[in-house]
């Protein structure tokens, strides 16, 4: 899906794309794609809690988000943030690793 909506909107640089999912095949689909890929660990379905939930939870009851966590990052090999709100300064870390040929 992601190669079939760069294609559809005439993306040139697939590699200068960036894949934001919460979900392992979501980021095994950007990674396949060759796309710069982000993992949405916290507030994805991998948790499968509210935020309020989320915010109720002391560290040491918060094993499922650990585990969504320790899944998603070995598929992502770039990035896993807590949350979208998280997203914007890691778009500005590849516009840099890109800007160096990265």
């Amino acid at each position: 899906m992601s190669l079939k909506n760069a294609i559809e909107l005439e993306v040139e640089t697939v590699h200068a794309c960036v894949k934001v999912d919460d979900t392992v095949p979501g980021i095994e689909e950007g990674l396949n794609a060759g796309m710069w890929t982000v993992a949405v660990a916290v507030s994805g379905n991998e948790v499968g809690l509210s935020l309020a939930d989320w915010d109720a939870l002391r560290p040491p009851n918060s094993s499922s988000a650990v585990r969504s966590l320790c899944r998603l990052r070995p598929a992502a090999r770039i990035y896993v943030i807590d949350s979208i709100t998280d997203l914007l300064p890691y778009i500005e870390v590849i516009e840099r690793r890109l800007a160096r040929g990265e």
